[in-house]
């Protein structure tokens, strides 16, 4: 299903593969997917975050501080498993894709799945940060004017 992700989400999940490793997790889970998608700044969740009033280094150093570190780097070769919680985002992201009638699946959708997905570090950032979470699910869940590549 990974070819129906536009090259900017691959990137982000790239960059989730990274985060996961700097912070020696063993696996990928939703918080590094966010701080992927934080790491964007012209991706269309970028966009509707900062139209939302969120900035993205503030909400990138409140989760940074709310995670767990690893003490020893992962021992995993290659891409690192993705977290139960993970998955359920990347197939939440898919569905909503389709409920939506989008092409392919954008950071714009993966963001909207990950504020949907109940009992994150996530989540409690963003209410710590006073966001309007429904003001930014509206806003994700509007078409764009411009799509991502």
């Amino acid at each position: 299903m990974r070819e129906a992700f536009t090259e900017t989400l691959r990137k982000v999940i790239e960059r989730a593969q990274h985060e996961a490793r700097q912070l020696n997790q063993e696996f990928v889970g939703t918080e590094h997917l966010m701080l992927g998608v934080l790491h964007c700044d012209t991706c269309e969740a970028a966009q509707a975050l900062r139209q939302c009033g969120l900035e993205r280094e503030s909400l990138r150093a409140v989760l940074l501080a709310e995670m767990p570190r690893g003490k020893e780097p992962p021992i995993v070769t290659g891409d690192l498993p993705l977290s139960p919680k993970a998955q359920r985002v990347i197939n939440g992201a898919i569905v909503d894709a389709q409920a939506l009638h989008e092409q392919s699946i954008s950071t714009r959708v993966l963001l909207l799945s990950l504020i949907d997905e109940p009992q994150t570090i996530l989540g409690d950032v963003l209410r710590k940060s006073a966001a309007d979470v429904e003001a930014l699910r509206e806003r994700l869940i509007a078409r764009p004017e411009m799509a991502e590549n």
